[in-house]
């Protein structure tokens, strides 16, 4: 027969209310109205997403307290854990917990509890088979994988370690790695010298062909020379290559990457060049959106066909390239195109991207050659009709900083959402509060300051009531921003996410 529940309620708020069951009298549990509230789902969820959102301005504060609410009750110590573990790492000095080490540690019981809600993970792959083993068990949602080889300071194995293990992935690997969509191999050290860096390479072609929903491949120091297969799915690659896939090789994996958007090719240095494998691409590839590439990794000619084939590209990114390659990119132009970083080039080439590309919004570190005069940014601001986005690597880049302050900035600055400053390019409190002052509609900035916390603080505070800024990167020698100056940052400035120094 099932129990009957009588309860007994005052009007006090914090009275117990009680709970008899009356086929089992000597039983009594005592919940008070503010546990009962505590114990709200919405209350809980809302808390502590604010918390996570808050993660990057104050991190250890918001870790501390994440660890406080696991104290509340039950509910609030498996929601608050699962926020507290939801990244690869804590954050923090001292603090540091490894997913892979958690994972291990817990019972079979008590491991869900922790990272069932588990997307993203690093896993330090000091014994790859049996870490790995125990990682996908309990974490059925794992959709992005950092894994990092560990190596000594030289780049080799550090011992022990069992290379034999890398060479073929068990079931459960390899059934939990089907389901992974990002996977990032950038700390893995791949150099075909060793025999033991042999296996790095076969581990790291054993992962990406295990990863058959792969839709996101970061990898560097690369070596493709026996790729056999790779996910279908596959729509961003960024990869540095050590060795090259040959021309065969490429072909062969050519209709697996039809539906790349995002590619990033860079080099290493006494690498060979990937000519061959961006050739291959630039016939097959269609849907690319964003490209960053460098000149070790395509030819000219190579570019000017990629380009043409895919014109929906809106960001170009040409890394220490030719004004050749930057001349390629214009014979044509894709028209919804709205970053183009072409580096230092001919000044013409810079008035020309901005006249044959309406929508350029940025043209990210470019800067012109040996014509950093007036009357080429008088030009230039003619034309900048659509830039949203400036960077200013060096003063000389404009003579002074009075060229910058008194033509650039005042023509630029009211329709500027983001705006970088180089790293020798200080600014004093009153040329800061100049720049946010002249940027209504500033949304990043990250600058290179001199002066106290204290006093740069203030001068956000100046602009507090109009300002838009999510993003704020301040850095300098000997500028410290203590936390009591990370808190006036987020209690006026409420929009801002992110404030590092």
């Amino acid at each position: 027969m099932a129990a009957t529940i009588t309860t007994t309620t005052t009007t006090t708020m914090d009275a117990p209310l009680t709970l008899l069951l009356q086929d089992q009298p000597t039983q009594e549990v005592v919940v008070s109205a503010t546990n009962r509230a505590l114990a709200l789902p919405e209350i809980v969820f809302e808390i502590l997403a604010c918390l996570e959102a808050q993660g990057e301005l104050c991190p250890q504060q918001v870790q501390a307290s994440l660890r406080a609410c696991t104290l509340v009750n039950r509910t609030w110590f498996f929601d608050a854990n699962i926020f507290l573990y939801r990244s690869p790492y804590i954050s923090g000095r001292g603090s540091e917990v490894k997913v892979n080490n958690l994972v291990r540690t817990l019972t079979t019981t008590n491991r869900g509890l922790y990272v069932r809600s588990l997307s993203r993970c690093k896993v330090e792959l000091w014994e790859m088979f049996p870490s790995l083993d125990k990682l996908f068990e309990p974490c059925p949602r794992l959709a992005s994988l950092d894994l990092c080889f560990r190596s000594g300071e030289n780049g080799h194995l550090m011992e022990p370690f069992e290379t034999e293990a890398f060479k073929i992935l068990s079931p459960t690997v390899a059934q939990g790695m089907a389901h992974v969509q990002v996977l990032d191999l950038t700390s893995v050290s791949i150099n075909s010298v060793t025999k033991d860096d042999t296996a790095y390479a076969d581990a790291a072609l054993n992962c990406i062909s295990a990863c058959t929903r792969l839709q996101k491949l970061v990898t560097s120091r690369a070596d493709w020379t026996h790729i056999k297969t790779i996910s279908k799915n596959l729509s961003e690659l960024s990869i540095s290559f050590v060795a090259p896939p040959d021309l065969k090789a490429s072909v062969e994996l050519a209709p697996s990457l039809v539906n790349l958007t995002h590619l990033h090719l860079h080099h290493v240095p006494q690498a060979l060049p990937s000519y061959d494998f961006t050739r291959v691409l630039a016939q097959y590839c269609r849907s690319l959106t964003n490209l960053d590439i460098c000149s070790e990794s395509i030819t000219s000619h190579g570019l000017e066909m990629m380009v043409m084939h895919n014109p929906r590209l809106v960001s170009i990114h040409l890394r220490n390239c030719p004004d050749t390659y930057a001349a390629a990119v214009l014979e044509h132009p894709p028209l919804n195109l709205e970053h183009f970083d072409m580096g230092t080039v001919d000044p013409q080439l810079m008035l020309k991207a901005l006249t044959v590309c309406p929508k350029l919004a940025s043209t990210g570190k470019s800067s012109p050659r040996n014509n950093n005069t007036v009357e080429f940014w008088s030009r230039f601001l003619e034309q900048a009709r659509q830039i949203k986005e400036l960077h200013v690597e060096r003063w000389s880049d404009f003579h002074s900083k009075d060229l910058f302050f008194n033509t650039v900035l005042p023509k630029l600055g009211p329709q500027l959402v983001r705006i970088w400053f180089g790293w020798r390019d200080l600014l004093g409190c009153d040329e800061l509060e100049r720049v946010l002052t002249s940027c209504d509609r500033l949304q990043v900035l990250r600058a290179p300051v001199k002066g106290n916390g204290q006093n740069l603080v203030r001068c956000f505070r100046v602009v507090a009531a109009r300002s838009r800024l999510r993003e704020v990167k301040l850095f300098g020698d000997n500028v410290k921003f203590c936390d009591d100056d990370k808190r006036r940052m987020q209690r006026f400035l409420p929009v801002l996410s992110s404030f590092s120094s």
